[in-house]
């Protein structure tokens, strides 16, 4: 392991091994047994039986993508990287894209555009810092890829590749490739394709009483570099010549042509269709329109639009909402339209190339106290997370459970979204986090609505939860997966149902036990048992079907393969 990426310089400016477990879960009997009963624990909130692992690390990691919003240390990313390495290259480069992807079409290398969107995790650090792993450890993987890794991400990731190396080994100790990240950045600025785009994202020079933070010297040192590319010259001397051309080339690019109309104090001039999603959102969300006069022309042009841009995550887009109502601050019109329709946008967006036959799930939602804790890296609660995902999901899937949810604490409820509009279902949901995490009080109400008459055929074929996983222990000696398809025998429920039900965990975690965990029901081939995490709902098109798709998921270790048969990932070379 590679100890330089522990911790960081001071300033960049002078004084003045894990047990291998195969990707497959052994077919013996004897072995599958030993392996299962060596990964049993209990989860750190109620004690209930889990298994540390999935018998397949890639799965692992996989259903622990939540986890990974809180930026990790290198020292934690380099040990499961190693691991992953030792067994399959390939699709340890296909998980690091996929952690990192943004969901949209993606436009490739050759300027062509995938056929369908391509559905990530959007992971800026756990991306970066993985692809950081493969240049030092397996450059010419690195560089094989590096151009397609752009690709799903963003050219932004390559400063902050290289402004990591400065802020853990200094100039003088550098770890990366430097000479060839040059390389790579001129041929993207002569790329007309590109071009625009690296221009935005170039570091500004600033002077060294500028310089305050270790980031900020970082990019001051990089700008220098990148002038001294540009116009000659060596990269720490000073050419203040050279500084000016560099300063031109960076403000004649035109990505960013609305920001500099904003620092020019030209706001009438904004063209509302180059301001990307999250910048509109934030634009909106503030009181930035009504400070310039601008709410007018503004909401002239986003009511002529079915759907705005975003490409962030749901409870980001949703968040404003449930703030103006804990303030008693009624959302403008303009500002209600824009969330709907960037949330139409990310609907459509995960609709493309989704199979979209009815789908037999209903979502769960944990509404217990744990969930009323942070998420790790956000700023918002796991049951907020779960309650816009939620919403999501019920304009996802198509079928009789759309626009319908279900949640759970000591009981379990049947709940229908109320209103035409996400936000005003949103404004109009009343529920509230709190009490045990009772996930068999599901299979309870399911053998209630059975009681009344109501046909199995009519009933959700699966659920999909969204929880912490730390459900109440149960008695006897087995996980709440078993126990929850046992009660639905025991409430009358066919054994040709029980056997097809689907549960789909959805990995939500928080800090509310002090620690994160992502602890697991059963192993990855475990039938009808789906374990998966992220913040970007759009992967359960991996389960409920992409167009192409060879064959159905039958469980957590087919779902994970699924996600990597992508046709970006497919382009992967190692």
């Amino acid at each position: 392991m590679n100890k330089m990426f522990n911790s960081k310089q001071e300033t960049l400016f002078m004084a003045k091994e894990s047990p291998f477990m195969a990707k497959e879960t052994s077919a013996n009997q004897f072995i599958r047994f030993g392996l299962k009963e060596s990964a049993k624990t209990t989860d750190l909130g109620n004690g209930a039986l889990k298994l540390s692992t999935t018998g397949n690390d890639f799965v692992d990691q996989f259903a622990k993508a939540t986890n990974y919003k809180l930026p990790r240390s290198y020292e934690e990313i380099d040990n499961d990287m190693r691991l992953l390495w030792s067994q399959d290259k390939s699709l340890t480069v296909s998980l690091t894209f996929y952690l990192r992807m943004i969901t949209r079409i993606v436009v490739l290398p050759n300027g062509e555009k995938t056929q369908t969107t391509q559905r990530g995790q959007g992971l800026k650090n756990e991306g970066i810092y993985r692809m950081i792993w493969i240049a030092i450890n397996h450059p010419d993987t690195f560089w094989n890829n590096i151009v397609l890794y752009i690709s799903i991400a963003s050219w932004k990731d390559i400063i902050m590749m290289l402004s990591y190396d400065l802020q853990y080994n200094g100039w003088n100790n550098r770890l990366l490739d430097w000479n060839k990240f040059g390389k790579l950045i001129l041929a993207g600025l002569e790329n007309p394709n590109s071009s625009e785009l690296i221009k935005k994202y170039l570091p500004q020079i600033k002077t060294t009483s500028k310089c305050t933070t270790l980031e900020s010297q970082a990019d001051t040192i990089i700008a220098k570099w990148m002038c001294s590319l540009l116009f000659g010259g060596k990269g720490n001397e000073h050419n203040y010549k050279n500084y000016k051309l560099y300063r031109k080339l960076k403000t004649s690019g035109t990505a960013h042509e609305w920001q500099k109309l904003i620092s020019q104090g030209r706001f009438l001039d904004i063209n509302f269709n180059t301001v990307h999603g999250r910048a509109l959102a934030q634009l909106v969300s503030g009181k930035f329109l009504a400070n310039n006069h601008l709410e007018e022309k503004y909401e002239a042009w986003i009511e002529t639009k079915p759907a705005a841009k975003y490409t962030g995550y749901v409870y980001e887009l949703l968040s404003p909402i449930k703030k103006g109502y804990e303030n008693n601050n009624k959302l403008k019109k303009y500002q209600e339209t824009t969330i709907n329709k960037q949330f139409y946008q990310l609907i459509e967006t995960a609709k493309n190339g989704m199979n979209e036959g009815q789908s037999g799930l209903i979502v769960v939602v944990d509404s217990s106290s744990s969930m009323t804790s942070l998420v790790p890296g956000t700023k918002v609660s796991a049951y907020d997370v779960a309650k816009s995902m939620a919403l999501y999901f019920s304009y996802l899937l198509n079928g009789i459970f759309e626009k319908t949810f279900m949640q759970f604490d000591d009981k379990c409820e049947l709940i229908k979204w109320k209103g035409n509009t996400p936000v005003e279902n949103i404004q109009n949901d009343r529920c509230e986090a709190y009490g045990s995490t009772n996930f068999l009080s599901i299979a309870k109400t399911f053998g209630n609505i059975l009681k009344k008459g109501v046909s199995e055929k009519d009933f959700p074929t699966g659920i999909l939860c969204i929880s912490d996983g730390c459900f109440n222990s149960i008695d006897d000696n087995i996980n709440n997966f078993t126990a929850l398809k046992n009660k639905l025998l025991n409430y009358g429920f066919s054994n040709e149902f029980v056997k097809n039900f689907k549960v789909v965990l959805w990995d939500i975690p928080n800090n509310f036990y002090g620690a994160t965990q992502t602890a697991f029901e059963d192993f990855a081939d475990t039938p009808n048992l789906y374990h998966i995490s992220g913040l970007d709902g759009s992967a359960i098109a991996f389960l409920t079907g992409i167009k192409g798709q060879k064959s159905e998921p039958k469980n957590s270790q087919e779902l994970f393969e699924s996600a990597m048969d992508q046709e970006v990932l497919n382009l992967i070379e190692i």
